[in-house]
């Protein structure tokens, strides 16, 4: 049987590397990026977009491409609008009819209330937030359009860049002071776990939208605290703190727990607990 062409873009990112490596097991795998990856091009731009599709004839195109850092969306919500939105508009409307066609959004399209939030109750209170969530419509025009919701750490491969789990390692192991978050909650999972979930997803012809966490979320600040037990890491310098009392931030939403019922009950399996995650680190 022959394989399937995966195409990755957002190979110069924090998932990029991850999912290259996960796509391995399922088909041949090519990156892209702006400036990296095996296939470089500006997704923004429609005809350099037409040129990779052409060039790599995909069967399978997981775009993890984005603007992630949420204040600088809050700053500047044209470049926010074409690298969430307008890259997804594009490929939508270039992508072959088979293809499957995969976007990775976040947990920060649902409300500031309280959690855990299932598909459909979308509420987005920030530039971040409406910019992906208008991503995730554009991908869905598409007729093989999959959508993943989720939250990750783990350590990073991409020179430059750093996780949530990398920033606590970091700085318990320099023994330098940090605030934790004890208002801020999530459901994030290990990067390698999303990607083989993300693929597995893929194989069994899963479309629409989908929540990808852990099963039970917690707030950042024990999050923190965990990933420091695990490693055996001093906390001795961490502070407990609010994210709200933190001025000149965009607004967030304080929890981004998620329901992950319907992944459970489409792929027929159980999601991990974020502590089974946190192990893997």
């Amino acid at each position: 049987m022959t394989r399937p062409r995966i195409l990755v873009s957002g190979a110069s990112g924090l998932l990029g590397p991850y999912l290259a490596m996960a796509a391995k097991e399922w088909g041949d795998v090519f990156t892209t990026s702006r400036t990296s990856g095996d296939f470089s091009a500006d997704l923004i731009d429609p005809d350099e977009t037409k040129k990779l599709i052409k060039n790599t004839d995909p069967d399978i195109f997981v775009h993890a491409v984005g603007l992630t850092d949420v204040d600088l969306c809050e700053k500047d919500p044209h470049l926010a609008s074409d690298l969430n939105t307008k890259v997804a508009e594009n490929l939508a409307g270039l992508l072959s009819s088979d293809v499957c066609f995969v976007g990775i959004s976040t947990d920060q399209v649902y409300p500031d209330r309280p959690g855990p939030h299932a598909e459909g109750l979308e509420d987005p209170v920030n530039v971040y937030g409406r910019s992906k969530l208008a991503g995730e419509k554009a991908v869905l025009t598409h007729s093989g359009g999959l959508v993943f919701r989720t939250n990750f750490f783990g350590p990073s491969y991409t020179p430059g860049r750093s996780s949530l789990s990398d920033f606590f390692v970091d700085n318990f192991r320099a023994m330098k002071e940090v605030t934790l978050f004890s208002d801020v909650f999530f459901s994030p999972l290990h990067m390698k776990t999303l990607c083989d979930l993300v693929f597995r997803s893929v194989s069994e012809g899963l479309r629409g939208i989908y929540n990808l966490g852990s099963r039970d979320g917690t707030s950042k600040a024990e999050f923190g605290l965990s990933v420091a037990r695990h490693l055996g890491l001093s906390t001795e310098k961490a502070i407990l703190g609010k994210m709200k009392m933190q001025p000149n931030r965009a607004k967030r939403p304080a929890d981004m727990r998620m329901d992950v019922t319907k992944i459970e009950t489409d792929l027929k399996t159980k999601m991990p607990t974020l502590e089974e995650e946190v192990s893997k680190l």
